[in-house]
């Protein structure tokens, strides 16, 4: 089916006369009207105009590395030709005036807008309605709940995601599908709703590793190809501070992963975080309240009734929270980062959890960010990769976690990585 092809066949096959974008585009569309009310993943669609943009590629030469593959968006990212609610009460049917810089350039390089997928609230705690394509009494993960199930349930090949704590790499595993949150500040921001601007990443969710260079190349200009290893990588198990708040599900893809990549070649060791490392995870916590509450100011003045009663409750403790604790976090954040860069020297990737487990049952949460935060806080790379299949038939992925700065070489251990695993 055309709406199960990857971001890197659909364009291949574009570029070679052997299929048209319109045809791609409709299959999703297809797709899309047939799961979309039991998934939940879009918060705008607009058939007619994706097709004619598909249309319009289809007439022209290449524009770029995307050229006619179609695209989602988090409902955080703007877009000057569609509503963006932010995931809001506050924002029903808001329109901004211009697209954010990925946007932009993603068009540019021919991609096809598909449409906004749904976020939570402000990219933060309170879940929104989209399920679990796997299983629909299952949650998707949050914030970017709408991209993760998007793909998942091949409804579009590639989608965008923002990380703020766990939020492209968690619903990635608890969806099934590739997660990669770069390096912070590797793509642009610009025209996306911030939430706390330390810890921020635009990231995507996409069928295949390979995915995620033809969008590295059309934000950033990297190669569209990922250069593949010539040996294998040198890997290490990372259990982090956090092992125990995994259940045996996770562990167990971990360790199967780990089993995998050694089998293929791969040296593989067990490593131990300096204690400096369990800073981190509070640490997310307190700079995402303290700058989250911030970034906020006008929704909380002037839209206070119409904020969740779970993001008011969370917004609280940043309200209260004093500089020089704010400070401490950050300085948390700047030390790791360098001690982090000292301890990766002779190691490719680490191999560690992606989520505590499977997706949580209901919708009253969108999972635990616990093996996410350190990450995040400190801005390195990381890819999520499925692999396994929990107790109750749902998605576990396992995460690997790369150099700050070094997405090229991490994309070139997860494509290595893909196929160790099969």
């Amino acid at each position: 089916m055309l709406n199960e092809l990857s971001a890197v066949a659909v364009a291949k096959a574009i570029a070679a006369g052997e299929l048209t974008s319109e045809a791609v585009t409709a299959a999703c569309l297809e797709r899309i009207a047939t799961r979309e009310p039991e998934v939940l993943a879009w918060a705008h669609i607009d058939a007619d105009a994706a097709l004619a943009d598909a249309r319009a590629r289809d007439g022209e030469a290449p524009r770029g590395p995307l050229h006619g593959v179609p695209v989602g968006f988090k409902d955080v990212i703007e877009t000057f030709d569609m509503p963006t609610a932010y995931g809001s009460a506050i924002y029903p049917g808001h329109q901004p005036v211009a697209d954010a810089a990925c946007v932009g350039l993603i068009r540019a390089a021919g991609g096809v807008v598909l449409g906004k997928t749904v976020t939570t609230e402000f990219a933060f705690v309170n879940p929104a309605e989209t399920r679990n394509p796997h299983n629909l009494d299952y949650s998707p993960g949050g914030s970017s709940s709408g991209s993760a199930a998007a793909v998942a349930d091949m409804m579009v090949p590639l989608a965008l995601g923002t990380q703020t704590g766990g939020s492209t790499i968690r619903p990635a595993s608890f969806c099934g599908v590739a997660g990669y949150k770069p390096t912070i500040g590797h793509f642009s921001y610009a025209g996306v709703k911030l939430l706390a601007r330390s810890l921020d990443t635009l990231g995507a969710m996409a069928r295949t590793v390979a995915d995620f260079a033809l969008l590295r190349a059309a934000l950033t200009g990297a190669p569209a190809e990922i250069a593949p290893r010539t040996s294998p990588p040198t890997l290490a198990i990372c259990r982090t501070p956090w092992w125990d708040r995994a259940d045996p599900a996770s562990h167990e893809a971990v360790e199967l992963a780990a089993i995998a990549f050694a089998d293929a070649g791969a040296e593989v060791r067990e490593v131990v975080l300096p204690d400096l490392f369990a800073g981190l995870e509070p640490a997310n916590k307190t700079i995402m309240m303290y700058e989250g509450r911030r970034a906020l100011a006008h929704e909380y003045n002037a839209h206070e009734d119409k904020l969740s009663d779970r993001l008011k409750a969370q917004m609280a403790t940043g309200a209260v929270t004093d500089y020089d604790t704010y400070l401490d976090a950050i300085d948390c954040a700047q030390k790791c980062r360098a001690a982090f860069a000292e301890f990766m020297q002779g190691l490719d990737a680490l191999i560690t959890p992606a989520a505590p487990g499977e997706a949580p049952l209901g919708r009253e949460s969108t999972g635990d960010a616990t093996f996410n935060r350190p990450w995040t806080t400190m801005g390195t790379p990381c890819l999520t990769l499925p692999r396994h299949t929990g107790p109750n038939g749902l998605p576990v992925g396992v995460q690997l976690n790369g150099g700050f700065a070094k997405d090229d070489d991490l994309l070139a251990v997860g494509l290595w990585a893909e196929k160790a695993l099969g």
